[in-house]
């Protein structure tokens, strides 16, 4: 049996008794033009995915297993994105009728929308791993910054209902979004800190014998390493429009629209001159002589500095208190809750992506008629 909640109930009754007791009537809007403005939010539909838990398995032609790997990263990684987060919007518009059916509308938007998260994964050099795992990453996440967009869109639309005060409509139409980013601080910080670093690739082994590890670079293999870079452009976009029209009063009417968009570009998130800083084993089957097996995965080691601070480093128990950590780290140990400001030396993983400012926005608002 299910029960009734009376509140509920009540809020129906009232909502429809409102809508029945407008002086509803059909609006004619034919060879005339009309102004509008509505409020609601963007939802993009494109993301990057984390791919820390990836594994690749290498086959011979036989289809006969040879070898095995896995992406060391954190796997909890798995439930975070990069992508343009949902935000709010706005449009103003105009629109003239040809007919009571077709309507032409040029129309100005805008919006606001963060890009986030960035996935950093780290293996600290001064975090001593258990026995019990192979690798010890710590997943740490940045807003990269904040997009602001500006669509200018031309849209044919088509009403069904022309003659009723409730009216539904389709569209489809073009535009161009032009398109403004400002970064955010802590990852503006974090470029400086990798501009300013150097590190090569620490390639990681075969699992096949369930001890896989990750092989520092030698000296003459680190290298400079180059900041982030993002890439936010104006943008081509064909969207498609559905939505519907109330005429409640003489020449006004409440109106509920949604719109999908597809953009022509994407934004580019990279790091070091390229999408990614460190090379993510995919995840895939594929054959021994394949491109797949002859790739070097693994992340940066950055021996020196780092990119976030860890810790610090603290005399032993039993070792006199003042100990040089910093001359001789061997009797040491780190104290995770003492923060001294200073990015530590270790593993590095940083996933870029690409994705598209397209998606699905709705809105409602108001239109007048002339």
């Amino acid at each position: 049996m299910t029960r009734r909640n009376p509140v509920r109930h009540f809020v129906l009754v009232a909502l429809l008794a409102i809508v029945a007791a407008l002086p509803a009537a059909a609006e004619d809007v034919e060879k005339k033009f009309r102004i509008g403005a509505t409020l609601g939010f963007f939802n993009a539909q494109d993301d990057v995915m984390s791919d820390a838990a990836n594994t690749l398995t290498l086959v011979d032609r036989g289809l006969v297993f040879q070898d095995f790997f896995i992406d060391p990263r954190n796997d909890s990684a798995t439930f975070g994105v990069l992508n343009l987060e949902p935000g709010a919007s706005g449009t103003i518009y105009g629109q003239y009728a040809f007919t009571k059916i077709f309507i032409l509308e040029a129309s100005v938007g805008y919006s606001q929308q963060d890009i986030g998260d960035v996935e950093l994964q780290v293996q600290f050099d001064a975090v001593q791993i258990p026995s019990f795992q192979p690798f010890l990453f710590e997943i740490h996440r940045f807003k990269v910054g904040e997009v602001e967009r500006v669509p200018v869109k031309l849209t044919a639309i088509m009403r069904f209902r022309p003659r009723s005060s409730f009216n539904p409509y389709v569209g489809a139409g073009i535009g161009w979004v032009y398109n403004g980013f400002s970064v955010a601080p802590e990852f503006d910080a974090l470029s400086v800190l990798l501009d300013g670093s150097r590190g090569g690739l620490a390639t990681v082994s075969s699992a096949t014998f369930g001890n896989p590890q990750l092989i520092r670079p030698n000296a003459t293999a680190v290298v400079d390493l180059t900041g982030a870079s993002v890439k936010v452009e104006d943008t081509f976009e064909a969207h498609l429009a559905f939505g519907i029209e109330y005429s409640f009063k003489r020449k006004w009417a409440a109106v509920l629209d949604a719109r999908w968009t597809r953009s022509s570009r994407a934004v580019r998130v990279g790091f070091n001159d390229s999408i990614d800083l460190g090379v993510a084993v995919p995840e895939r089957v594929d054959f021994t002589d394949s491109e797949f097996a002859t790739t070097v995965y693994g992340g940066f080691h950055i021996p020196n500095g780092g990119l976030i601070d860890c810790g610090t480093l603290v005399p032993n128990f039993g070792v006199n208190p003042t100990h040089d950590c910093g001359a001789d780290p061997s009797l040491c140990i780190l104290d995770p809750t003492l923060f001294d400001g200073l990015p530590d030396p270790g593993i590095y993983y940083i996933q870029g992506g690409e994705f598209e400012y397209g998606g699905v926005s709705v809105e409602v608002g108001l239109r007048y008629t002339f």
